[in-house]
């Protein structure tokens, strides 16, 4: 599933409009992981100059599959480690958090302990999933919920299929 259309196009749109707003970030922290995809597709995309990301996921499974993905990096200076943890402990000291599954999170504690200053990217979607705790209905509603100082990006992007839709909502900005 983390290679299928709607995680996939999610991914690249999200590294295509970072792409558009920077050229260096030293240090990416990434907010329910999974499977190191979206480090992998930032890392080979090469179109930004990164020192290093960290990649969290409170699933254990995640944390060998992600470093297997993102092997590259990982003996290449410690430049990708995944993680196993609970995003809504963290102390965030990156330049950038992305998380691209707000839709997962059951509280926003996370967003409030990321300092005030630090660049974010946030998708999350109103697809109906048992799983999923905190939906939007529209992009007006999500970066409402996640309310930054500058925003530099925003937009939606519909998904399709023959017997089911959803619409992701992306934010980018400084909290």
């Amino acid at each position: 599933d983390a290679f299928s259309n709607g995680p996939s196009s999610s991914k690249i749109w999200l590294c295509e409009e970072l792409e558009k707003l920077f050229n260096r970030i030293d240090h990416i922290e990434i907010y329910g992981g999974w499977y190191g995809i979206t480090a992998f597709l930032l890392q080979s995309r090469n179109r930004i100059k990164i020192d290093s990301i960290k990649s969290y996921d409170l699933d254990p499974s995640c944390e060998s599959v992600a470093d297997m993905i993102n092997e590259n990096w990982v003996f290449n200076e410690w430049q990708f480690k995944a993680y196993t943890a609970d995003c809504n402990t963290l102390t965030p000291a990156a330049d950038l958090i992305i998380n691209t599954s707000t839709e997962h999170f059951e509280s926003r504690k996370w967003f409030d302990n990321i300092p005030a200053g630090t660049y974010v990217a946030l998708q999350g979607n109103n697809m109906l999933h048992d799983d999923h705790h905190d939906l939007s209905p529209n992009l007006y509603s999500f970066c409402d919920k996640f309310r930054l100082s500058t925003i530099l990006y925003q937009g939606e992007k519909q998904f399709k299929y023959p017997t089911w839709q959803f619409t992701r909502y992306m934010v980018i900005g400084q909290k």
